[in-house]
């Protein structure tokens, strides 16, 4: 049996094209991975199944590490962040062509057949293709008391988190049409929403379809939330009576965690998300990027695993027609 790396066949068995630089003894692999989430472990199991070698690296810095359960997620009722990734590694595991490893990617530079991508602790590896799946950071709004309840039952994302505080006292923080619009969401799964702009609404014809759906609207501004437990119990306001809510959904500040994206060269939405094409594909060839990195709206677990498996088949056939 080989005693070699299990991310890297034996010599004789590597295919042409992959051979290890005799000079820098850089070891070479057909993707390497940046995040180790959802996306890019999805990427991670269909490169492994396509017989790629591919390199996962994870900070273990995943953004929904605060919530108590995933949802939405087909045949997963209420999956902890954190078990998923521990099912995904230990799938991965019986694939001998996929490592994952713990740690960042310091610096990636674009080289003639690919890239040198450098990571923690000073080592580097070559790569022919380059995945940025290292999702978003969301910082949520500076209210005072926020950071107890975040991921608990001060949200982000309705789609994500409605179904489980349905029928409760719930709160929409933001102003302007979009923020009316998302309390008329948040709607659907109460009917006992409070819109809270935390000053002038600067909403337009919007108030009374935000009326005639049974939405409050307080524009006094917000000093702080208190709770418990992890739980919202209550707004209070700088004026003004206290709102007794149950959960609250916010609008969150957005950007990528790293540089590598922009060191790269690849472009950026206004949002802050990288600009791919329907497969993934970045302007920057053999970048690609997956899940809520390149996910401008709509973002969720259940779209990160499908980005993930689709940029990867993505870079699999890509890298077949640079052979041919």
């Amino acid at each position: 049996m080989s005693t070699s790396s299990p991310a890297y066949a034996p010599a004789a068995k590597r295919r042409r094209g992959h051979t290890h630089s005799r000079a820098t003894r850089t070891p070479v692999v057909d993707a390497v991975i940046v995040g180790g989430g959802p996306a890019g472990l999805s990427a991670a199991l269909v490169l492994g199944r396509a017989r790629r070698r591919a390199l996962v690296l994870d900070t273990g810095r995943p953004a929904n590490a605060a919530s108590n359960g995933i949802g939405g997620l087909l045949a997963q009722t209420g999956v902890v962040p954190a078990d998923l990734r521990r099912a995904g590694r230990e799938q991965l595991a019986g694939f001998p062509n996929v490592e994952v490893r713990d740690g960042a990617v310091l610096d990636a530079a674009a080289l003639a057949d690919g890239f040198r991508v450098k990571l923690g602790g000073g080592q580097a590896v070559r790569t022919r293709a380059l995945v940025l799946a290292h999702g978003l950071r969301y910082d949520p709004p500076s209210l005072p008391g926020v950071e107890a309840l975040w991921g608990r039952s001060v949200f982000h994302c309705p789609f994500c988190d409605g179904w489980e505080v349905r029928d409760l006292s719930l709160a929409v923080h933001g102003s302007g049409p979009a923020a009316a619009r998302s309390a008329l969401v948040v709607a659907g799964w109460s009917q006992d929403v409070v819109l809270c702009t935390d000053g002038p609404a600067n909403l337009n014809g919007e108030r009374a379809v935000l009326e005639s759906a049974g939405v409050r609207v307080r524009e006094e501004p917000v000093r702080q939330l208190i709770g418990g437990d992890g739980w919202l119990q209550r707004i209070e306001f700088e004026s003004g009576p206290a709102e007794y809510r149950d959960a609250m959904f916010v609008r969150t500040h957005r950007g990528q965690p790293n540089d590598i994206a922009d060191a790269l060269g690849c472009e950026l939405t206004a949002g802050g998300t990288v600009v791919t094409d329907v497969a993934g594909r970045t302007g920057v060839p053999g970048v690609y990027a997956a899940g809520d990195a390149a996910t401008e709206s709509l973002r969720s677990v259940a779209n990160a695993l499908g980005s993930g498996s689709r940029v990867a088949q993505a870079v699999a056939l890509d890298q077949v027609t640079q052979l041919a």
